[in-house]
This record gives structure tokens, sequence and C-alpha cells, in this order.
């Protein structure tokens, strides 16, 4: 018990000083991320799939300060497909999520893009990151069905904690089993909830940035 204590209380210094040295809040310093989603129609009028872009995701410095105190970024992209009806409140018709976690490797001082799917791209600088970031997303999500829609898009942008990191990297490689698979990893798992908690109280950046279109008619 007297460990684990010791733990959690090293945990929350190492993180209550990575917020000190990060200087001014999110909302102060890191004004400039932007999300956007893109419809377009083909020549007959057929509508093409959305596209999802992160604008300038990186932009202010506050997590890239936050990759340098040895904290992984994770942009998680959520879009929503809503089913607009008069008289009833609109509907969820689908949805698509997937995922970035960029990594700051401290030995080569190099940065690792993890997408969802496994796939892994190294740079050597943050502003090619942030280019790799702000690739377009085509997101095949349509109506089934006619009427109106509209779609809404969320992108959160949050430092990890390292046990965040694994569990995280174990979704975008496909392992999708239950985080508690035995007893005994149910300590382990009370353990990660307890040094979540402490990561979000100790300030590391966190942002959450939505757009909504217009209503169009399918």
């Amino acid at each position: 018990m007297r460990v684990a204590v010791r733990q959690v209380l090293a945990l929350l210094a190492v993180a209550a000083a990575s917020g000190h040295a990060q200087g001014p809040p999110d909302s102060a310093q890191d004004a400039a991320p932007r999300l956007s989603v893109t419809l377009d129609r083909a020549a007959d009028g057929t509508l093409r799939a959305p596209v999802v872009r992160a604008v300038a995701p990186l932009a202010g410095g506050v997590f890239v300060a936050a990759l340098r105190d040895g904290f992984p970024v994770r942009f998680h992209y959520t879009l929503e497909l809503r089913h607009s009806v008069r008289i009833l409140p609109d509907r969820l018709e689908r949805a698509a999520e997937w995922d970035a976690v960029v990594v700051l490797d401290p030995l080569t001082n190099e940065y690792d893009v993890i997408r969802s799917g496994g796939s892994e791209e190294h740079f050597t600088t943050e502003s090619a990151v942030g280019r790799a970031l702000a690739t377009p997303y085509t997101v095949e999500l349509v109506p089934s069905g006619s009427g109106q829609y509209y779609y809404v898009a969320t992108l959160e942008i949050e430092s990890l904690s390292l046990s965040e990191l694994d569990e995280v990297e174990r979704w975008l490689r496909g392992d999708v089993g239950p985080a508690i698979s035995r007893t005994g990893e149910v300590g382990d798992a009370l353990s990660r909830g307890v040094r979540r908690l402490l990561i979000r109280i100790a300030g590391l950046p966190r942002r959450r940035l939505e757009v909504r279109t217009p209503f169009f008619t399918y």
C-alpha cells in the first residue's frame, strides 16, 4: 500500500512540474487550432463523402511543450451523421471515430505518429508533424435514406499518461479486448484510474474542437 501511495505522489509531482513548465493555460496560449468539414457534390448531384481536417493542430506550442515534457498527445476525431426530423429530436444515424497519437522519442528527438489501424510515421521536426496531422480525412459516412441531414465533427486533443498510451496503442492496433480480463488485473485497472485522475488534476493541456455543417438534403 505504501508503495502505491509513493507511486501516486511521485506521479502527481511530475505532472504538476510539467504543468508549471508549460506556461499559460491552454485557453490562453493555444487559440489557433481549428476543425473543418467540407461537403461537396459530384457533377450529377451525388453527395460525396465528407472531408474532415484539423487546421494548425499544434499551433500555440502548448501540446508541443507537453511532448517535450514526455507526455504523448492524442488526437481523437469523431464524425456524426445526424438526421433532422421536424417534430422529433434529431436522430444520430451513424458515426465514425479515429485517432492519431504523437510521441517524442527522447533518445533520437524524433516524433512518431501512430494512427488508427496501426500505421506509424516518423518525423524529425514539429512542423512536419503538424503538416501530417493536418492531412484531410475522407470519411465514408453518407446517408442511407432521403431526408435532411447535417454532420457534427469533434476533435479532442489531450496529453496522455504513459498508462493511457499503452491502452490507446492497443486500440489503434486493433486489440479491442476488455481492459480487465482477469481478476488479478482489477488492481491495475484501479491504479490506472487513479493515475488518470491525477494527470487531469495536474493540469495537462486538453482541448475540444467542434464544428457543425449546414443542413443538406439527400
